[in-house]
């Protein structure tokens, strides 16, 4: 037993021997087969050929190159150039299947489902709508819509009864400037015109002043009563001052119905115009020439 074994051995290690001595497992010869191989794989099926094709140029093109990069002749040789197309075909199958199933797009070099196998993924499947039976349509009768007409709302008729009307509205100016003046002095400041401007009859009062120095100013002419629509009135007023500088204060018009109070500004200027004391001028004596006193002869004549 122990001689068989040892022959069997050496007779492994003889035709590894032989197998190394015909370069079939050497890098040139694999990395020429793989690249003809993959070569093969990428070109034939851009080309319009199937996976047949395909399949056979990715495994013959590897044996081209192992018999034209191997030596040695027999059985040996023909088991190198085996193993050298086998694992060739490995590569380039599992080179081009491996990334076109990941990415899911089908052919890496060609508008196909795939190089050696389907790696296309199409769309799920949209499940299919039932289609009503004729009992169903039959019972399920569909009424058409009823029209629904829409009539123009008529615009509200409006009587003078139930006419709504605006607020009392009232034009006047908002701030009167009257003219400067001296202390003790009264000067009579420019007339302030009240117009209703709404379109219904209001009541006005105007018989208040305010303001700390509200006693600098004097109404000498007040409009207090009713007033139509576009119907105007005016209030006269008076400057007094009692200390010198800017006087300030304000005329109040209240207007009803509702109460509206509206403030006109009054402003007025007093200055100090006392004169100082005159001095006393002395006369220039002015000289006359005496007259001539007539004579006794003279006055007679």
């Amino acid at each position: 037993m122990a001689g068989v074994t040892r022959m069997e051995t050496q007779r492994g290690r003889q035709v590894g021997r032989q197998l190394k001595e015909t370069n079939a497992f050497s890098g040139k010869s694999l990395l020429l087969g793989v690249f003809s191989s993959l070569v093969c794989s990428a070109i034939i099926p851009a080309l319009g050929a199937g996976r047949g094709a395909t399949l056979a140029g990715a495994a013959l093109s590897p044996v081209l190159v192992a018999v034209i990069t191997t030596q040695g002749a027999g059985l040996i040789r023909g088991a190198g150039v085996a193993v050298l197309s086998a694992v060739a075909l490995i590569v380039s199958v599992g080179g081009f299947t491996l990334p076109e199933a990941i990415a899911g797009h089908g052919s890496l070099t060609a508008d196909g489902p795939g190089t050696f196998v389907n790696t296309r993924r199409g769309p799920s499947p949209t499940p299919a709508t039932p289609q009503p039976t004729k009992s169903a349509t039959k019972s399920a009768t569909v009424r058409p819509t009823p029209k629904v007409t829409t009539r123009p709302t008529p615009s509200p008729t409006t009587s003078k009864s139930s006419t709504s009307r605006p607020g009392p509205r009232l034009k006047l100016e908002a701030s009167r400037r009257c003219p400067e003046a001296t202390l003790g002095q009264t000067v009579t400041c420019h007339q302030i015109g009240l117009t209703n401007a709404g379109t219904t009859t209001i009541r006005v009062t105007t018989s208040d002043l305010a303001g700390d120095q509200a006693g600098d100013f004097v109404l000498t002419k007040q409009c207090n009563g009713t007033l139509a629509p576009d119907r105007s009135c005016s209030v006269r007023l008076k400057f007094r001052p009692t200390t010198v500088g800017v006087r300030q204060a304000s005329f109040v018009v209240k207007v009803y119905p509702g109460g509206i109070v509206h403030d006109v500004t009054l402003t007025g200027t007093a200055v100090d115009n006392s004169e100082k004391p005159s001095e006393e001028l002395t006369p220039t004596p002015s000289f006359e020439p005496p007259l001539p006193t007539a004579t006794p002869g003279e006055a007679n004549e």
